[in-house]
């Protein structure tokens, strides 16, 4: 492959995540006891260790609802491309840079950081490579279970259960390599959800079982007392018969099915738990229900109401985001040898709503009615590119008479816009 490394300050290798000692991830059977001791193991003060809650997270992410509503809140991110914008103008080089594949990747781990906690990316190189026409940067993210971001702390553990200063990333050189994102104590808004799937589950093996007792056919045979030929032939039929529940008892016995319904216990029950707890983490990861799914009652202007809750989280999203690229990412490409003095990276202005523009034009319009609105204040509103002789346009629009609205005249009155005489 032919790539060149783009020239740079720095000199000296980050953390080698060769030397750490990277294990599997415990797939126990996860459970509220589980759950609490991975809180409690966080939130240790002797000696912190994250290992429970990121197996427990790593867990979750099976769960269907969790990966629906985080990817949806995921994918607005991912899906806006990214300007550098220096004095009005764009600067395509480093633009093209902002949108390869790598820094595509990179986004995504800045962004999880809301969903998993604190996050640390490692950027090693970056290059231009000739033969695919695109910059390639070489970066990972540390694993998590080793990275002690607590106070006191600020390190990358060999070990992942036990906090030992092994790698300080926030001194240099070590520093100039890394982007670190997050807040120490943020266990994750997966962890949050984390309950919700736990109880789902629970509910979903008991739904199973109620299922296969009580959704098929129950056979039942009576025998003779004292006859055990008669009874080892019946339960050898039985069982020869399908998976259908069974039972095979002397006459005179009795066989007793309470009906669960009216207590409430029965399936419905099952469905219900299921429905509540899809909903809860709907609310926890998007804020809302009903851009996800459809309940029961509802109407255009809720359904309103719940978007624009969703629209705000993506909002913080993207504010979020934008911090650590126009901090520590353009730092970081400063380093490697980019000029970002003076510019910034922005998202591209998504597609227009052209229903949501008029309502603000109207409103714009009437207020300019009352008291005099800056062009400019427009321009960036409606975000229209100004032209460049637009001193002399405006001119040129002030100069030409104002035509009053043409009137269908039928009569003496109506040309002069008198009443009529009595």
């Amino acid at each position: 492959m032919a790539a060149t490394r783009k020239t740079g300050n720095i000199t000296q290798k980050g953390i080698q995540t060769t030397s750490i000692q990277v294990k599997q991830v415990n797939r126990t059977t996860q459970d509220i006891s589980k759950w609490r001791d991975a809180l409690k193991s966080f939130e240790s003060l002797t000696n912190p260790s994250r290992v429970k809650l990121y197996d427990l997270l790593d867990d979750i992410l099976l769960d269907g609802q969790v990966e629906a509503t985080w990817g949806k809140r995921q994918d607005y991110i991912l899906n806006k491309d990214l300007l550098f914008v220096r004095d009005g103008e764009e600067d395509e080089q480093i633009s093209h840079l902002l949108n390869c594949p790598d820094m595509q990747k990179i986004v995504k781990e800045i962004h999880n950081s809301i969903a998993w906690g604190y996050s640390l990316i490692q950027i090693n190189s970056i290059v231009w490579d000739e033969d695919q026409e695109q910059y390639r940067i070489d970066h990972e993210l540390i694993p998590r279970k080793h990275v002690h971001p607590e106070r006191g702390y600020e390190c990358v553990s060999i070990e992942q259960f036990q906090a030992t200063r092994d790698f300080l990333y926030k001194e240099k050189p070590l520093s100039d390599y890394m982007i670190w994102v997050g807040e120490e104590s943020d266990k994750g808004l997966l962890f949050k959800a984390a309950q919700y799937v736990i109880y789902k589950r629970g509910g979903f093996g008991d739904w199973a079982q109620f299922a296969e007792m009580f959704g098929m056919p129950f056979r039942e045979m009576t025998y003779d007392d004292y006859d055990e030929v008669t009874r080892v032939k019946l339960e050898e039929l039985l069982k020869n018969w399908g998976a259908f529940g069974y039972m095979v008892h002397p006459k005179g016995s009795e066989l007793t099915l309470h009906d669960s319904q009216g207590s409430g216990s029965g399936s419905s029950v099952f469905k219900d738990l299921h429905d509540t707890c899809d909903a809860a983490i709907s609310k926890t990861i998007l804020g809302n229900t009903l851009t996800t799914e459809q309940g029961s009652v509802g109407s255009q202007a809720l359904g309103k109401v719940h978007q624009d809750g969703e629209n705000s989280k993506n909002k913080a999203d993207e504010k979020f985001v934008l911090g650590i690229l126009n901090t520590q990412i353009k730092a970081c490409l400063k380093r490697f040898g980019f000029n970002t003095k003076g510019g910034n990276i922005w998202f591209a202005s998504p597609d227009k709503d052209w229903l949501q523009l008029k309502v603000k034009w109207d409103v714009i319009n009437g207020i300019a009615q009352m008291i005099p609105v800056d062009d400019d204040f427009i321009y960036e509103e409606f975000d229209i590119p100004k032209p460049k002789d637009y001193d002399k346009l405006k001119k040129e629009m002030l100069s030409k008479p104002i035509i009053p609205e043409k009137k269908n005249l039928t009569s003496e009155e109506d040309f002069f816009d008198f009443p009529p005489l009595d």
